[in-house]
């Protein structure tokens, strides 16, 4: 007899999706849409509503459009990078 193993894939892809909306919660730009889109311009079938509908996990899949998630993972790294840039110039100039 066999021995089943458990594939825990989904459930490890789940926690990871979690992390990611925890991340994009805050620290999202104003612009954020138009910063996805130019990220990920290579896909045609892309619009606005779908970036927004991942953004606020109206999709029942985000898994389906994990590109989406991490551009917008990207974004926000990065304009949280700038933000805390912007914090220490401004603590030095003082």
């Amino acid at each position: 007899m066999t021995k089943i193993i458990e594939k825990r894939n989904k459930q490890d892809v789940q926690m990871h999706i979690d992390k990611a909306y925890e991340i994009i919660k805050d620290n999202l730009p104003v612009g954020y849409v138009e910063k996805v889109l130019s990220k990920l311009k290579a896909d045609k079938t892309l619009n606005a509503g779908t970036v927004r509908n991942i953004k606020n996990r109206i999709s029942k899949y985000p898994f389906s459009r994990l590109d989406v998630l991490n551009a917008l993972v990207e974004v926000a790294n990065e304009y949280q990078a700038s933000v805390q840039k912007l914090a220490n110039n401004l603590k030095t100039d003082n």
